[in-house]
């Protein structure tokens, strides 16, 4: 285990944002820092970092790949003007944390069928248990320049949801601590109120009744909805049940299932680590040995063996000086690798006190364009290779969420435990008994294993799919191609003997069809042609960016191909072919000579790149979309709102969450390029390498929006430039024209321009579905989600070149332009407005050899209060974070302390 965590370390993303909410119009400047686990230093292991911009609903914006060298990279996104307002998602990850944390996406079984085999279904459906992220609010692009107001305008609803009538639905979850309720050991338990919505309910109490009915604890949540009781001597397979009482409504609850046989399991801490183990009575024997260990980021850290003798208990002593500050993970096993019991919980030496990081020079107000200097030191100048980004800003205009984690919080907590953690900063901000309890309740019931233990002793298979990425590279597939059916117009009939040996059948897949036809996957349509390659062939890849061009040639291996390429920045351009003779250089520049740039012909195989990146978003939870109440006082507000005088008043939400999106046939839900969904579509294994225009869309609608998890197609309608084949009889454009007509909008020669895809620019998806809400019970009885696809052809007749191979046009490393700061040493003009909100973002400080910066700048166009930031991480893997004006807040007392943040 030790090997495992030292040799095969994990890693950890923090963002740093310049800002704490945005409008659309404005760019989000970043700074990602990367760490391995064993050491908590930037990692020597990644050198790309990939950063995604998701939608509200789950869509994405934007990926980049980010050179990092050194473990850390920084970027900007831009909030273009066809953007929504909402809570948007920034997404980061390395290739080599793909490895971790993995696990199978909900989806309908037929949904497998749409691809060429089970492994490249696989491959779609993969998802990964813990990927970096943070949520912020994007408001409306101000009406008036230097106008911000918090006026946030969702995509539009088709139905809006009000609180159910009734019983409210509440999730109840018990949490035995070890794992397990035991048979006649005192078992502590752990648990967790809330309501559907995830808001967490405080100050219920509750009744614990044995099976008899009578009542033996009882217990009250506290902060966060949690709380826990104690279950002396847990009878033999007895059914215990909470009861409790919420909005005049009774609710009764069982507790989980007890076992005959275990350990129970708890922990106490002082300055000593102290566990006390119980075993049940009937088990006595264990011939290959009893142990605990304790393990921090993924190493051991201690290591004790456990005997019983012959007595039902004994107590397990640690110094805190043999455990790690952080999330510490307490296993007991036997010889064979069978656990017993496992446990999460914080140990603080307090080795993480200090902020790391002074910063000096701050006034209490700036006049407009006054200069602003600040001194920056570091506190320890010899520990090298320290990294801090800075931000400054206009503190009147910014927004406190319940996502503000920090880098100390994020690499010390909320990386280690599941699911999001608002406020993670409250745990921290006092070392007293209340803060402590709450924080172990938070790893009792939201305990997640980044390390799963069975894996690195040996007991489970562990099989890495990717190596750290040292440079870009490109890696794929080789496949047999199979011919498509005869091409045929809309409606007709073609004979498909896999299918139907005696009758033509339409398997046009969308909206336009008749009744009586039905929906065909991949499978259905072509799997007695799909074949396994029995032979390797040469594979050709060429690199081509302005006039520079590089060709590289490998022969595959099992099938699947792996190429080291050159270093690339921005936009490039790749082509792919494949052959199998004996001179295979001669036959691909024979091949390009003859039917090269025509999509029509077929090509000899099928290559595709194998896409790494995740596909499905998270949902959001209570406290990611919604913003705090009441955080700051009125009094505490200093300074001005965006230079018009007044606070930034509460957020005005213009369409209600809590409902379903309707189809805005205004601005679609996403527009693609229709080479590039092609591309997508056929990496992904949707095809079989080759563009089939009757197939096509429901090929784009699962890459962009998955089976819905539903258990049959959903509806889905082609539009060819915003004119409909069909329409369902109760679909209509607007609310006073109904679609009634069932015949074609367009002449067959108009259609058929829609076949090929060098006559195809865009594509505009239309959808009531949102990603994120992917299971949710809105999608039920007559709110099944509908998706249109609107085919747009290029302009004027125009085309775009299209080949019989692959052909792609990629991104390479990312090329971030540096924050502009103006100089206004010189008085500037009356008429100059200045409106920043970030008024300045340094993603790298640099420190003179005294471990010194001074940092210059000047104010916007008003009198301003600055709002001071600076994380980063020491060259020794000591979290650096300095906030100036901060606001912790907590939901009991409504303190607010204005502080340094660090673990006290």
């Amino acid at each position: 285990m030790s090997l495992f965590g030292t040799m095969l370390p994990q890693e950890k993303v923090y963002v740093h944002l310049d800002n704490t909410c945005y409008f659309v119009g404005d760019t989000i400047w970043y700074k990602g820092y990367v760490t391995r686990s064993d050491k908590g230093t930037l990692t020597d292991l990644s050198k790309i970092l990939y950063v995604e911009l998701l939608t509200p609903d789950g869509f994405l914006v934007e990926r980049q790949q980010l050179e990092m060298p050194n473990g850390t990279a920084n970027g900007a996104f831009v909030l273009t003007d066809s953007l929504y307002a909402g809570y948007y998602e920034l997404r980061a990850y390395t290739r080599w944390m793909l490895n971790f944390g993995q696990y199978e996406h909900p989806h309908a079984q037929w949904s497998e069928d749409a691809f060429y085999n089970k492994e490249m279904a696989k491959d779609f459906f993969r998802d990964y248990e813990k990927l970096y992220s943070r949520v912020f609010p994007v408001y409306d692009k101000p009406k008036e320049t230097g106008h911000y107001t918090k006026d946030m305008t969702l995509r539009p609803l088709r139905r809006y949801f009000k609180a159910r009538k009734g019983k409210p639905e509440l999730e109840l979850k018990f949490y035995p601590e070890g794992g397990n309720l035991i048979t006649g050991t005192d078992c502590n338990v752990a648990l967790e109120l809330n309501t559907e919505e995830g808001e967490h309910l405080e100050n219920v109490e509750f009744d614990i009744l044995d099976p008899q009915g009578r009542k033996i604890t009882k217990t009250r949540t506290g902060n966060r909805g949690r709380c826990t009781f104690l279950l002396n001597n847990v009878g033999t397979q007895e059914e215990y049940k909470a009861v409790f009482q919420y909005k005049g409504y009774d609710y009764e609850v069982r507790l989980p299932e007890v076992e005959e046989e275990g350990i129970a399991l708890q922990v106490r801490q002082d300055t000593l680590l102290r566990i006390e183990l119980q075993r049940s009575e009937g088990l006595t024997d264990f011939p290959e040995g009893l142990a605990l260990q304790v393990m921090a980021q993924g190493v051991p850290q201690t290591l004790q063996h456990i005997d019983f003798g012959d007595k039902r208990k004994t107590n397990v002593t640690i110094p805190l000086n043999e455990l790690r500050t952080g999330v510490n993970q307490i296993t007991v096993f036997d010889g064979k690798g069978q656990i017993y019991a496992d446990r999460l919980c914080f140990v603080n030496r307090h080795d993480y006190d200090s902020a790391r990081i002074d910063i000096h020079g701050i006034e209490p107000q700036y006049e407009p364009f006054a200069p602003v200097t600040l001194n920056l030191k570091l506190q320890d100048i010899q520990d090298t290779a320290t990294s801090v980004s800075l931000a400054v800003r206009d503190r009147a205009t910014e927004e406190q969420t319940y996502d503000n984690g920090t880098m100390l919080t994020e690499m010390m907590l909320a990386s280690e435990i599941k699911g999001f953690v608002e406020n993670p900063g409250y745990y921290f901000e006092a070392d007293d008994s209340m803060h402590r309890r709450d924080l172990d309740l938070l790893l009792m019931v939201q305990g997640w294993r980044r390390y799963e233990w069975k894996e690195m002793a040996g007991i489970e298979t562990f099989s890495l799919r990717f190596l750290p990425e040292k440079s870009q590279t490109i890696e794929g597939q080789v496949n047999h191609t199979y011919s498509l059916y005869q091409d045929k117009n809309f409606g007709e009939s073609v004979w498909i003997y896999g299918i139907n040996p005696y009758t033509p059948i339409v398997f046009y897949t969308t909206a336009y069809e008749s009744k009586s036809s039905e929906l065909y996957t991949l499978q259905d349509l072509y799997s007695i042609y799909i074949k396994k390659m029995k032979k390797e062939t040469n594979v050709a890849a060429s690199f081509t960016q302005d006039k520079h061009n590089l060709e590289l040639i490998q022969k595959t291996e099992k099938g699947s191909f792996y190429m080291n390429m050159p270093k690339i920045y921005e936009c490039y351009t790749l082509n792919l072919t494949t052959s199998d003779a004996e001179a295979p250089v001669k036959d691909i520049i024979r091949k390009r000579q003859k039917g090269y740039m025509d999509e029509t012909q077929y090509p000899d195989y099928y290559v595709k790149l194998n896409r790494f990146f995740p596909i499905f978003p998270q949902p959001y939870t209570f406290y990611q979309n919604n913003s705090p109440e009441n955080l700051f006082n009125d009094n505490l507000r200093i300074g001005n709102n965006s230079f018009t005088n007044q606070h930034l008043s509460t957020v005005t939400v213009r369409s209600p969450k809590n409902g379903l999106r309707k189809i805005d046939f205004s601005r679609p839900a996403i527009v693609v390029d229709a080479y590039e969904a092609y591309n997508l579509a056929t990496d992904y294994g949707l095809n079989g390498g080759k563009h089939d225009w009757r197939t096509f869309s429901v090929q784009v609608a699962m890459v962009f929006l998955g089976d819905m998890r539903l258990d049959r197609h959903y509806f889905l309608q082609e539009r060819f430039n915003g004119k409909p084949i069909k329409l369902k009889a109760n679909l209509t454009v607007d609310k006073n024209t109904p679609i009634s007509n069932p015949n074609y909008s367009l002449s067959p020669e108009v259609l058929n321009k829609y076949h090929l895809l060098r006559n195809l620019d865009k594509l505009y998806i239309y959808t009531d579905y949102a990603p994120r809400e992917q299971g949710s019970w809105k999608y039920a009885q007559d709110n099944q989600p509908e998706v249109i696809i609107d085919y747009r052809l290029f302009p004027n007749d125009g085309y775009q070149r299209t080949y019989r191979d692959r052909h792609y046009v990629l991104q390479g490393y990312a090329v971030c332009e540096d924050f502009y700061s103006p100089n206004y040493s010189r008085k500037p003009l009356p008429d100059i407005k200045d409106y920043r909100r970030t008024l300045l973002w340094i993603p790298e400080v640099k420190f003179d050899e005294k471990g010194e910066a001074t940092v210059r700048l000047f104010n916007n166009s008003k009198q301003t209060v600055i709002s001071v930031e600076a994380e980063g991480i020491t060259g020794k893997g000591r979290p650096i974070v300095w906030k100036s004006d901060v606001c912790t807040m907590s939901k009991r007392n409504k303190d607010y302390l204005y502080k340094t943040i660090t673990i006290k």
